[in-house]
């Protein structure tokens, strides 16, 4: 069910959700990091895409789609794709689409960084071991 939270309280129950979890098989915290975006807003489809080599490959999402720069569903109006990066070295992109019209304002905006930021940090340390699967599927 959808309810709209504000910026400030989505951010910190990112960052706790991130800071006490580890990646395992069953459960993804970049699933759960997409499905709080996604009830939390009034974001139709959250997407995460880890960046594999010179291409992404999707890891994560709250619906299912084709990679970023495509439209994920029919019903989207607006889109922003924010990228995921830690030092310069780009990890991934962040895909959110809404089924509104000029749906992401400056609010949106500062939220998503701030998500993208912490997501960066959560797989340079807790999650490398996300991006070794996503490596591995891309190879195989």
């Amino acid at each position: 069910m959808k309810s709209y939270r504000s910026p400030r309280a989505l951010s910190s129950e990112i960052e706790r959700l991130l800071a006490g979890n580890r990646a395992s098989f069953h459960q993804s915290p970049l699933e759960k990091v997409s499905e709080l975006l996604s009830t939390g807003r009034h974001y139709t489809w959250v997407g995460i895409y880890l960046t594999v080599g010179k291409t992404a490959s999707q890891q994560t999402e709250a619906g299912h789609g084709p990679h970023p720069g495509q439209k994920a569903r029919l019903e989207s109006r607006s889109k922003i794709l924010v990228s995921i990066k830690l030092a310069g070295r780009e990890l991934g992109v962040l895909d959110v689409e809404s089924d509104r019209t000029n749906a992401f304002g400056s609010e949106d905006r500062v939220l998503l960084e701030k998500a993208a930021d912490l997501l960066a940090r959560f797989l340079a340390v807790q999650g490398k071991y996300l991006v070794r699967r996503a490596r591995t599927a891309a190879a195989a």
